[in-house]
């Protein structure tokens, strides 16, 4: 569905485009306020698991585990991955520009 925006930022209110960003009918926050709900969540259940359930040897073995895990973060570079949804994006678009019927054709 496809929202129309024009008349509310076309008016020279202060603070327009803050107001247009928290309007609910076609905004980014609908799209991603589940994901960021869920990280927000286990993000403090972490934290507060951290800072007040584990004991100090814990807590140093929870850091190493997490240390271990962010050594692995750097073997598959971010550039590679990148490279392979750039292609696919443009593999799609060619296809779809293949599929335009032309006039002379």
């Amino acid at each position: 569905m496809t929202v129309s925006y024009q008349y509310d930022v076309a008016s020279s209110a202060s603070g327009g485009f803050i107001r247009l960003l928290f309007r609910w009918r076609g905004s980014v926050w609908k799209v991603v306020y589940r994901e960021m709900l869920l990280f927000t969540v286990c993000y403090i259940v972490l934290s507060l698991l951290y800072n007040f359930a584990l004991t100090e040897g814990q807590q140093r073995i929870f850091e190493k585990v997490v240390f271990f895990c962010s050594t692995f973060m750097d073997l598959i570079p971010l550039s590679f991955m990148l490279g392979f949804y750039v292609s696919f994006i443009a593999a799609r678009w060619w296809s779809q520009f293949i599929a335009i019927p032309w006039p002379d054709k």
